[in-house]
Order: structure tokens, then sequence, then C-alpha cells
């Protein structure tokens, strides 16, 4: 799912999708699936490493700026206590 919101803003140039529908999804629904934000975390590195090993260099640096933002918001300093 997180691929997939990230291909679309990667296409469409801008954050929206990840902004205004993946991220408020995931806090909603994820703490009543007991889904811990320590595996979103390491979920979204591993996310960043598939993408790295699929792309050329220049591809991927373009896709660096997606997701360091994909990374921040589901970081520790947003869910603390999670």
């Amino acid at each position: 799912m997180f691929q997939v919101y990230m291909w679309v803003c990667l296409l469409e140039g801008n954050l929206h999708a990840l902004e205004t529908e993946l991220f408020p999804l995931c806090v909603m629904i994820y703490p009543k699936l007991n889904v811990s934000w320590e595996l979103v975390s390491q979920m979204t590195h591993l996310l960043r490493k598939e993408i790295c090993a699929c792309l050329s260099p220049e591809q991927a640096k373009y896709c660096e700026p997606f997701y360091e933002i994909l990374r921040r918001m589901f970081s520790a300093e947003v869910f603390p206590n999670a």
C-alpha cells in the first residue's frame, strides 16, 4: 500500500495522496489493528532499500525526497508513545 501511494505521489509530483489519504488512514486503522509504529517505521526503511535496489542511482535520487517525507510522517517523533 505504501509503495502504491509513493508511486502515485511521484507520478503526480506532489505529496497530496500521502498527506491526505495514506497518513490519516493509517492513523485511524493501525491502532485498532494493533500495528506498531515501530513496524511501520521499519517497513518504510525496507521500502527505501527495495526502491534503491530496483532503480538506477539517478532514478532513486529522484525518489529520495518522497521517501524522506514518508519516513518523517511515520517516525517516532510523530508517534512517540506508539
